[in-house]
């Protein structure tokens, strides 16, 4: 009865595949959000070749924040795609043969996947204050200093992140 049981449970390991399928499902979903932003940049730039008109400039800027963004969050997706299946199912030989999958997935437990997450959500953290950088103006000392002091931050944030030389 043991012995099922076990089996049973180690065979449930599979039903991560899911989350898997999901994760890849929803990757392609928002890299095509990200084609369809590119077009909208595309259209944007030719507007603002045309008009020269600051709004359309900025409207710009904002559309390729998003842009990065949109791949980034795409990024992540299959990241933690391919970070699930490698810790619950089998290793990707495809990626261990591959150049650059040496690079990307070095997934040896849910702690690694939750740091190359979190390096990855933390650039989508830094965008996303980039873009209310752009919209912002500061109209006295305590606000630029605010904003001086999220650049520390920021920075502060990056310094932690980096990988220790080994």
């Amino acid at each position: 009865m043991q012995n099922l049981f076990e089996r049973f449970l180690w065979g449930s390991r599979l039903s991560v595949m899911l989350g898997v399928f999901a994760c890849i499902a929803g990757a392609f979903v928002v890299f095509i959000m990200g084609v369809k932003d590119v077009v909208h940049m595309i259209e944007l730039l030719w507007h603002y070749l045309s008009t020269g008109s600051y709004d359309v400039r900025n409207e710009l800027v904002m559309v390729v924040v998003e842009i990065l963004d949109t791949f980034l969050l795409g990024a992540v997706l299959l990241i933690f795609a391919f970070g699930l299946y490698e810790l619950f199912i089998s290793k990707l030989n495809a990626a261990e043969q591959s150049e650059t999958g040496g690079k990307i997935l070095k997934i040896s437990s849910i702690d690694s996947l939750k740091s190359k997450l979190g390096k990855v959500i933390l650039m989508m953290l830094i965008i996303k204050v980039f873009s209310y950088f752009t919209e912002m103006k500061p109209t006295s000392m305590l606000e630029l200093l605010y904003m001086g002091l999220i650049v520390v931050l920021v920075a502060l944030a990056l310094m932690l992140s980096k990988d220790k030389p080994s």
